[in-house]
């Protein structure tokens, strides 16, 4: 992907981003010099009428010192719907533009997380001290990104190493559950004869007895009633460049979790050991101002242990499962180059590929092996005639083992109407190709695969209004999307029988958000959503709330020694898959810092979530409210040097 010419690393990183509040996006300066080709590709969409949210290292900071990713996204991300089941560390619900859990398609560093045999998102592994900032791209973009980017994609983008000296922090917590954390990383770039070359490597500890995630009038005959966790992770990056036209970025990172089972009923104990190993290397390469690609590998290594451990009722225990497996490998190669052709039109093309196997010990798959392949082109046209017409076209053709083929196209636009007002546009077509379970799984009596499932198809359109000036003298920015999905061919299970439903499923809604500096201390930002589910065919989309909200306004010092602010989020009516109605809460956070120091060496952090007590329904199992997390502080101390 062409670049203008760099003098630092983070500096290729970038061309011009909106940020949430839409301002141009910041980042330190990094010294390590070379091209970047395949972390621009958010931010290139941003320039072509896609939306793009941004959460910044700052941000991160203040989600609390045992912060993981669902946390952070909860708090930061306008539009977006995060319900952690049980807590930090714990399986989710997520929902964004009206889209189910596994309609946006996670990536770290551009690895896809997703499970591919098995569905669903698994980020309970990731720790929030390793991310330097999460992207989000919203809508449907299946085109370059392929399969489950139906209503948007998140990228979380792992730290980089930014300075010629060691360089680093310490962080250590704690909570009133009894939970401790403990992180620290550091960093240093060299020139070893061939370039610049910059390392870093980060280690946490994250350990809690959890909270009792189910009312007492709901438990019986249990014995664990809190859902504790206990996540140990360390990883690395390196970054060689050679000279200012190529670099090669070799990423590693192994996460150890002794999670908790919650279970409402005959719960004696109930684990999931997980080691999760992902490592990748990227290299890019700029052959000339016209011409730049880049290679990437990834593995994505998934083991887990599971034990069961249930109450009888005459007093005893019985073992149900003992170390029971389950896990996957999912491994590919992915190469995409950007060319600028006469006229100034930008021409991306690429080729995705990956494997998958995976073994289940208690879910019987008759075949847990699996790969998809896939070509893609987008032209980006330079149109003299209309200099603020930026539009967009391209298609993508994937093919899976099992199952049929997908092809897909989109349209972008973004016209500038002046320096105020943005309009943006996108339309096009989705997918979502059926996983290992429901091709291949063997269950007689409670599921059965079907081997002739068509990918899920859906048609997307979004239409949005960008606002960036003044609001009674001060710095204001709004946004409004309206989006429209029809679903066709929807994966269901008929009994205990997979097949591809008929008729069509629509969802439609809008996003909105807002953000004002009331002066150079006080902010204000809110975003809202509302969803809308229509079924022609009497099949529904589940745990998507109907209508949630959030503003939060915050205070910074003159002199930046200390900030705070306070947040709070409402959701309205959720319906379960058994169409039983949850939801109908508001939850209060709030949180400050202060720094000990001029230096800014020292930090005190405080965060307190749900201020007010309040009991509320995160997701719901066998007819059980799994509750939300209740009145928790916490306390961080912050050293870096």
């Amino acid at each position: 992907m062409i670049r203008r010419s760099c003098t630092s690393l983070l500096g290729c990183l970038f061309s011009p981003l909106l940020l949430a509040d839409e301002t141009a996006l910041v980042l330190k300066q990094q010294i390590v010099s070379a091209p970047s080709v395949e972390s621009t590709t958010v931010a290139d969409m941003a320039q072509y009428g896609s939306k793009v949210e941004i959460v910044t290292r700052e941000q991160i900071e203040r989600a609390g010192p045992s912060a993981d990713v669902s946390r952070v996204m909860q708090m930061f991300i306008p539009g977006l719907y995060v319900a952690p089941k049980n807590g930090p560390f714990d399986y989710g619900t997520y929902s964004l533009l009206g889209g189910r859990n596994d309609d946006t398609l996670i990536l770290l560093d551009g690895v896809r997380l997703n499970n591919r045999l098995y569905g669903g998102l698994y980020l309970d592994t990731l720790p929030a001290n390793a991310i330097e900032r999460i992207e989000v791209l919203k809508g449907g973009q299946s085109l370059l990104f392929g399969t489950q980017a139906v209503s948007g994609v998140i990228n979380i983008v792992t730290r980089s190493p930014q300075s010629r000296e060691v360089s680093g922090e310490v962080n250590l917590g704690v909570d009133t559950f009894g939970g401790t954390t403990g992180d620290a990383r550091a960093e240093k770039i060299f020139n070893n004869g061939f370039g610049d070359l910059g390392l870093l490597a980060y280690v946490s500890r994250n350990v809690s007895e959890g909270y009792q995630p189910f009312r007492n009038r709901d438990m019986k005959n249990v014995t664990d009633k809190k859902r504790s966790y206990e996540v140990s992770t360390f990883g690395g990056k390196a970054i060689q460049s050679f000279s200012d036209d190529s670099r090669l970025e070799l990423f590693y990172q192994y996460a150890d979790a002794n999670l908790d089972f919650a279970g409402a009923t005959n719960n004696h104990k109930t684990t999931n050991d997980r080691v999760q190993q992902i490592a990748t290397a990227t290299f890019e390469q700029s052959l000339s101002e016209r011409l730049s690609y880049f290679i990437k590998g990834h593995i994505n290594d998934w083991d887990t242990r599971y034990t069961r451990i249930l109450n009888t009722e005459g007093g005893g225990t019985t073992v149900k499962n003992h170390n029971d497996y389950w896990g996957f490998t999912d491994w590919g190669i992915q190469a995409e180059g950007k060319a600028l052709l006469p006229g100034d039109h930008v021409l991306v093309f690429g080729s995705d590929n990956q494997w998958f196997k995976g073994q289940d010990d208690v879910l019987i798959i008759d075949n847990n092996k699996a790969q998809a392949h896939a070509l893609y082109t987008q032209l980006r046209p330079k149109i003299d005639a209309l200099p603020d017409w930026h539009p967009s076209i391209g298609i993508r053709h994937e093919a899976m083992s099992g199952g049929d083929s997908a092809t897909v196209g989109m349209l972008t636009s973004l016209y500038d109407l002046n320096d105020n007002w943005a309009l943006r546009g996108q339309y096009g077509t989705a997918y979502k190709l059926p996983n290992a379970e429901q091709l291949f799984v063997n269950e007689p009596g409670d599921e059965r695969g079907n081997r002739n499932l068509k990918p899920e198809k859906s048609r997307n359109a979004e239409l949005g209004v960008d606002y960036k000036g003044n609001l009674f003298n001060r710095d204001f920015s709004a946004s409004l999307t309206v989006f429209k999905r029809k679903i066709t061919d929807l994966i269901t299970l008929d009994g205990e029988q997979w097949v591809n439903g008929q008729g069509q499923i629509q969802m439609r809604g809008f996003e909105a958000d807002a953000r004002l500096a009331l002066n150079d201390q006080w902010s204000l930002q809110a975003d809202m959503t509302r969803n809308l589910t229509e079924s022609r065919a009497g099949v529904t989309l589940n745990d998507i709330p109907s209508f949630f909200a959030r503003s939060r306004v915050g205070y910074e010092s003159v002199d930046r020694m200390w900030g705070a602010g306070s947040a709070i989020r409402y959701i309205r009516d959720v319906i379960s898959s058994k169409k039983v109605e949850y939801g109908h809460y508001s939850v209060v956070d709030a949180d400050a810092y202060r720094y000990l120091d001029n230096a800014h060496q020292h930090r005190v952090s405080l965060l307190v979530e749900n201020l007010f007590d309040r009991d509320y329904v995160t997701s719901r199992s066998a007819n059980v409210d799994n509750l939300g997390r209740p009145f928790t502080s916490e306390v961080r101390y912050t050293y870096r040097f």
